[in-house]
């Protein structure tokens, strides 16, 4: 073990000789990438708060993806050091086994063997999950499956480990299901109103994926659906962020990143965010199979040759309705509004087996190849990281508003993050402008914007700023300051109005209903009824003089 090349020591080999707990037997967990590294750390929650069982750690640094695991582990302050171990748990198929004589658990990195992937050994491509062929006939080497058919698939490949493969369910999907207590709290931590929408786009990695396929379509959401009605949510694997580097997915994703994308983080978050999800567009990835578990209205962006015939994750893609490039927001409209509870059963049926007794059964499998009882409880059963979005996304900064006005005094505004390219036209009778607020970094958006709004943060005297906006932007009809009695809004015709509504507007949408009204030459001042978003809001305009 301690000639072995995947393990890098930060302790003597003497070390066992300063251990407090010196009688335990101990687990090696292997890591090679980031998303074996995250899988194994859950599995070994099973160990969570029992002081019988020492767990170290290995890292094999020899994968294309194995960017970020270092840090992961760092992160985790594990103990990566060398040592004889009583048995080895790893979530990747590609490790060296050959020197293990003890019991070897190759917990799952996804669901199943549902992707065939590039093998760099061969030049051809291989079964995703399954460990290198030199092992197949490894007696002490012990798969761990969610499902009996996938013990099928390994028996129809010819893979002898498929023998003592052992069907324990699924923990993580197990874990999801228990989390729906806390789908309010989820949302609400990435900033979802109670009647708004999340959208949780899926890719897995390659160039099958939704995001190898469809890199733009993110940010062609993000413009198609209205701001204050939804909010969207992108799941990368690992490796998309490991391959490219953090900073090249940020950069690819900075139109849709300005316009308010939560982007989730790979190492952890994207189980909370599936579950206060309203619907999911995915591929053939595990997360969009997760996500069917969860009876999510689902659409299936990018379905990939390379997915496995026969297994869950073709089956729903069989299944389940195709987003079409045109038309984003009436097909996620319908997904939601047209959902039939139980649709995506048969493929999550497909997938996993023992439905609550995943964590259970996996710890009596690696207690058990211990010797040991496993304890009363385990740190499988507990909540799923609060999900945190990337800093890098940020609320717009500026909006195309579509508004309709109506001589009852009834507004319609629909806002779409300008950021984006790719905001559709306005619908029948709708006008359309640009508000843009002052801190908008990109020049263009504000010089064109026909609304500038003040800085929420800003202090300057309303009636000076809006004068100095007005004199900065020529091409500006309106500038707007939120101030404590309401939105002040200054026409260039030298009009001042004051904008109260209950619940409050913000500049951007009280500065859209004056637009809308001036626009439809109808009177501005009144009393009205503001729609932006699900819930309508009485507001008064009336004249004001300056401050």
């Amino acid at each position: 073990m301690t000639d072995s090349p995947y393990v890098r020591a930060n302790a003597g080999p003497d070390a066992h000789r300063w251990q407090t707990f010196a009688d335990t037997p101990v687990v090696l967990a292997l890591a090679r990438t980031f998303t074996s590294a995250v899988r194994v750390l859950e599995g070994l929650a099973v160990f969570c708060g029992d002081t019988r069982v020492r767990v170290v750690f290995a890292f094999d640094g020899g994968s294309a993806f194995s960017a970020g695991t270092e840090r992961l582990l760092a992160g985790a302050e594990v103990g990566l050091v060398p040592w004889e171990s009583r048995l080895v748990v790893t979530a990747t198929e590609n490790v060296d086994l050959a020197e293990f004589t003890c019991p070897v658990v190759v917990l799952p990195h996804g669901i199943g063997f549902q992707k065939y992937v590039p093998d760099h050994r061969t030049g051809g491509v291989r079964l995703s999950g399954v460990p290198r062929h030199e092992f197949h006939d490894a007696r002490n080497v012990h798969l761990v499956l969610s499902h009996p058919a996938q013990r099928e698939q390994l028996r129809a490949a010819r893979v002898p480990l498929a023998e003592h493969a052992r069907v324990v369910g699924d923990p993580a999907r197990d874990r999801l299901e228990a989390g729906r207590r806390m789908r309010e709290r989820y949302r609400a931590g990435l900033g979802v109103g109670a009647d708004q929408r999340l959208v949780v786009a899926t890719s897995t990695w390659g160039p099958e994926g939704l995001i190898g396929s469809r890199p733009r379509l993110p940010g062609r959401l993000l413009g198609a659906l209205p701001h204050d009605d939804y909010r969207v949510a992108a799941v990368l694997h690992p490796n998309i962020w490991f391959s490219h580097s953090p900073w090249q997915v940020r950069h690819m994703l900075a139109d849709a990143l300005d316009s308010g994308l939560l982007l989730i983080p790979p190492h952890a978050g994207w189980g909370a965010a599936l579950v206060a999800a309203d619907c999911v567009i995915g591929d053939h990835g595990s997360v969009t199979l997760y996500g069917a578990a969860l009876d999510h209205p689902l659409l299936f962006a990018a379905p990939g040759a390379e997915s496995v015939p026969g297994t869950a994750v073709a089956e729903l893609a069989r299944t389940a309705p195709r987003l079409a490039d045109e038309g984003l927001r009436p097909q996620v409209e319908a997904a939601i509004d047209g959902h039939r509870p139980g649709r995506h059963s048969g493929a999550a049926e497909l997938a996993f087996a023992h439905p609550g007794e995943g964590g259970r059964r996996l710890a009596e499998l690696l207690y058990g190849l211990l010797g040991l009882r496993p304890q009363a409880g385990d740190g499988t059963d507990r909540a799923l990281p609060a999900p945190e979005p990337d800093p890098a996304g940020r609320p717009p900064r500026s909006f195309e508003v579509h508004g309709s006005a109506e001589g009852n005094g009834e507004v319609s505004l629909e806002r779409f993050p300008s950021a984006t390219r790719h905001v559709p036209g306005p619908r029948p009778g709708a006008v359309r402008h640009l508000s843009a607020y002052e801190t908008e970094e990109r020049h263009a958006l504000v010089n064109a914007a026909s609304v500038v709004c003040r800085d929420p943060a800003s202090r300057s005297d309303p009636e000076r700023w809006s004068r100095t906006a007005l004199e900065q932007q020529p091409g500006a009809l309106i500038a707007a300051a939120d101030t404590e009695e309401g939105t002040r809004v200054a026409v260039r015709d030298g009009r001042r109005l004051l904008v109260r509504a209950d619940p409050r507007l913000d500049p951007v949408l009280a500065a859209g209903a004056v637009y809308t009204l001036l626009a439809s030459s109808l009177p501005a001042t009144g009393h009205h009824k503001v729609r932006a978003g699900p819930v309508p809001r009485d507001c008064v305009i009336e004249a004001a003089g300056p401050p």
